[in-house]
């Protein structure tokens, strides 16, 4: 069975091409439009990476990020970060969060996002 990634971009454009992409690129994917939704997706089907906007609504990505740090199941999770957001202070709790990878989502391209994902994720037999 393939790696589950957990998608949670509020823009439904941005959101729908990353699904598109890592499913063609063999991923199975569940995608989440802001931090609450993401955070029950996550605790109901524990993924081994979520992809993780910063600017959403009800629940934003470093709160998300906060909380899944302090839930035992989720905590081991890894977190790749895409985001318009390239300021200092995002980036350094982010960090200190303990993420992957900290994207600015004009600064690479789908290809390289390929890349990036893959030595994040555990290794699938069959």
């Amino acid at each position: 069975m393939s790696n589950l990634v957990l998608i949670v971009e509020d823009d439904p454009a941005a959101r729908n091409l990353l699904d598109i992409f890592l499913r063609r690129e063999g991923f199975r994917t569940e995608m989440a439009c802001d931090g609450v939704d993401a955070l029950g997706r996550a605790m109901a089907h524990t993924p081994d990476l979520v992809m993780l906007d910063l600017s959403m609504p009800r629940l934003d990505g470093l709160q998300l990020l906060r909380t899944i740090r302090d839930i035992d199941t989720l905590r081991g999770v890894p977190v790749i970060v895409t985001t318009s957001r390239s300021d200092g202070p995002s980036v350094e709790e982010a960090t200190k969060l303990g993420i992957e990878q900290y994207l600015v989502k004009t600064r690479y391209t789908l290809k390289e996002l390929a890349q990036i994902v893959r030595p994040h994720l555990p290794r699938r037999a069959g």
